[in-house]
């Protein structure tokens, strides 16, 4: 009778992937995370470094870089929920946009000059901050109804606040082709008052503004050739995102009337 076989047991330098990873592929090594570099890792350390210093909690800490050129992050607790098959409570989207609005306030302290960020090479203009500009629910590890960590912070960069929570709208099911009027108006008012003095009608119509632009960046980024975002165009962006803003533009009106009628 043949033996049964052996489960390994992970050991301390082995490499474990780590889901999604569709830009640049994370492993997690112990309690740490090793990702891929680029010319705009150096303005992302100085970003992470600074919101450490000023103890923002639920960010990954930078610990340097490894023999192969690989960043070396803070590995962050909690689960990540599956897009598309589940949806976040209420409670995890009060708790995330209390952690965004909480981001927004210490970032704008960020010293303003000229960086080399992903997308673009510039100095803060007025009025804009550092965004996450990925602030999605599959970058984010919640504990319960807690926001436990938020992660990849490779496309960080000049934007307004507005950016990141269009973009956590748009990457919440509730902005799905098929999604019903009626939840849409809940979610935008949900995120809204989460955040704390946001017109839940400026949020969805920024959707647009903001989504048109990542199209418009990841489209220009393959053309340059970045790594990560030809990799984006194998699982069919930006051509998915255009498609999806056609029907949500579309959609409007229906939409705004739904918010109208939720209050």
């Amino acid at each position: 009778m043949p033996a049964e076989p052996l489960t390994a047991t992970p050991g301390p330098d082995d490499e474990i992937p780590l889901p999604g990873g569709n830009v640049g592929g994370a492993v997690r090594v112990g309690d740490t995370v090793r990702r891929p570099t680029g010319p705009w890792t150096p303005a992302v350390h100085e970003l992470l470094d600074f919101l450490a210093a000023a103890e923002l909690p639920r960010i990954p800490r930078v610990l340097g870089i490894d023999d192969r050129d690989r960043e070396i992050l803070t590995f962050l607790p909690g689960r990540v929920l599956d897009i598309g098959r589940e949806t976040l409570s209420d409670a995890q989207v009060r708790s995330a946009m209390h952690w965004l609005r909480e981001y927004h306030a210490v970032v704008a302290g960020f010293p303003r000059d000229t960086r080399r960020w992903r997308f673009v090479e510039r100095a803060l203009a007025p009025g804009e901050i550092v965004c996450h500009h990925d602030s999605a629910m599959y970058n984010m590890t919640f504990d319960g109804d807690e926001l436990a960590g938020v992660f990849d912070w490779d496309v960080a960069g000049p934007g307004i606040p507005l950016d990141d929570v269009a973009m956590f709208t748009w990457n919440s099911a509730v902005l799905f082709p098929d999604a019903d009027a009626a939840e849409v108006a809940h979610a935008l008012h949900t995120i809204a008052d989460g955040y704390g003095g946001l017109d839940p009608h400026a949020v969805l119509d920024h959707v647009i503004t903001r989504m048109t632009d990542a199209a418009d960046r990841i489209a220009a980024a393959q053309a340059a050739g970045d790594p990560g975002m030809l990799r984006l165009g194998e699982a069919g962006e930006p051509a998915n995102t255009r498609a999806r803003l056609r029907v949500l533009a579309s959609r409007l009106p229906e939409l705004h009337a739904a918010v109208d009628a939720t209050r």
